[in-house]
């Protein structure tokens, strides 16, 4: 079953094979962020804001350029679901 990554329930990636290739995906473009609870827990490794992986349809790979980077953001645009929060907190 192919999964995907999500913002406020649109697909903003292409389908990939497993999760750990979707957390691979959104660690290179800066969407994983690693939150402690405590001195003695090792840190969590958590999607940025608005963010998720869901299982998708399997689709035909979309081919931009910078590794489809362009095309997330591209989808976010066109659906109108940026995500406000994470856009504020990276300026």
């Amino acid at each position: 079953m192919p999964y995907a990554l999500f913002s406020n329930a649109v697909q903003v990636s292409n389908a990939f094979a497993t999760k750990s290739e979707v957390w691979q995906h959104a660690a290179a473009r800066g969407l994983v962020i690693e939150v402690g609870s405590g001195e003695e827990d090792p840190p969590r490794r958590i999607l940025d804001m608005g963010y998720s992986i869901h299982a998708c349809a399997d689709l035909a790979p979309i081919t931009d350029s910078a590794e489809h980077g362009e095309s997330d953001i591209a989808r976010l645009i066109a659906a109108g679901a940026f995500n406000l929060t994470s856009a504020a907190a990276a300026s």
